[in-house]
């Protein structure tokens, strides 16, 4: 049976501090022409809402963000639970045009303790905060756009050494069939043989088909990589694939893998006004199919991608970052943040 987030993985809003955050986050989104706001502008608003933010919740976030044992953090109560959100956007690049703006500057806020929240120009048209809701047509797909589907195990943008550290998705409405899994690395019992095959930085990360690219070629990466106790992991179940010369020692090592990523899975069902953080790093996440009704009140989660490093953000010059160009010697050395 799956595990469950613990006492230690949740933070709680009191009612009173959700109201002041919420009233706070409203008042910021009346101040600005979001949609007009790019990337930057956007952040630079979000970091109005800081001060609504209680000092409990900021210790759990720096614990989060220091990896004290914490590769996942969910927070309740970040949105007022009576609020009415319209219906659930067409797709995941829809603008924020109702009171989803002032949920997203709450997403942004929160974001903004972990690091610098970003995103790439290949990836939805390059929005900063993402709709994370079931498409016609998409429903099978390995993209946050199924349903019908299982998403299966996976890193964000795996196939990129500039993929997020953490990810944070923030429901406004749940879906009861739909849970949420993770797996960190660090519970992982696994062989040091195994380990040792997924190591090796020669197993190839194909780009997912979220993003638009021309270039598909896989880069290469180790599956694994870092200290015992608290080991990084890049996974994906459809777009990773052994190395061409690693003969069934490294199949059997993926499948190896496999098998404890769903023994150790944890699962959650998020419901309004929680907030799911990952160490895109250190855990792997997929969801469970669920049934998508197409009649606006289908599921419905924002998104954003987070970077932690701030040379590493630095280095890359923008939030919104260019095409995704890897180079395949950087792809495979873990010390320069990659994978």
């Amino acid at each position: 049976m799956p595990a469950h987030l613990t006492a230690e993985q949740t933070v709680s809003l009191r009612p009173d501090e959700t109201t002041a955050l919420w009233q706070a986050a409203r008042d910021l989104a009346r101040s600005a022409d979001l949609p007009a706001l790019d990337a930057d502008g956007l952040t630079r608003l979000a970091c109005g809402l800081v001060p609504a933010l209680p000092p409990h919740l900021l210790r759990a976030l720096h614990a989060h963000r220091s990896g004290a044992g914490l590769d996942a953090l969910l927070v309740t109560g970040l949105l007022p639970p009576d609020q009415e959100w319209g219906s659930t956007p067409p797709g995941s690049a829809a603008p924020l045009t109702g009171p989803d703006q002032a949920a997203a500057l709450c997403l942004l806020g929160v974001a903004l303790q972990l690091g610098e929240p970003f995103t790439f120009r290949t990836f939805y048209e390059g929005r900063l905060v993402q709709h994370v809701v079931p498409v016609p047509s998409m429903e099978h797909t390995q993209t946050s756009e199924s349903s019908d589907g299982m998403l299966d195990w996976h890193v964000e943008d795996g196939f990129s050494p500039d993929r997020c550290d953490h990810v944070g998705l923030l429901c406004l409405r749940g879906e009861p069939a739909a849970y949420t899994r993770f797996t960190s690395a660090r519970d992982l019992d696994l062989p040091e043989d195994v380990r040792e095959v997924l190591r090796r930085p020669a197993f190839l990360m194909a780009p997912d088909t979220a993003h638009v690219l021309e270039d598909r070629r896989p880069v290469p990466t180790p599956v694994l990589w870092g200290p015992r106790e608290a080991p990084q992991i890049c996974y994906d179940a459809h777009y990773l694939s052994p190395p061409p010369d690693g003969g069934e020692t490294a199949d059997r090592a993926l499948r190896l893998l496999a098998a404890e990523l769903d023994a150790r899975q944890v699962e959650h069902t998020l419901a309004p006004g929680e907030l799911l953080l990952l160490d895109n790093r250190r855990t792997v996440h997929g969801r469970t199919p669920f049934t998508a009704r197409g009649d606006g009140t289908d599921r419905w989660l924002l998104r954003t991608m987070i970077c932690s490093s701030l040379p590493r953000y630095r280095e890359c010059g923008a939030r919104v970052r260019p095409p995704l160009e890897v180079p395949a010697a950087a792809s495979a050395t873990p010390g320069k943040g990659a994978p």
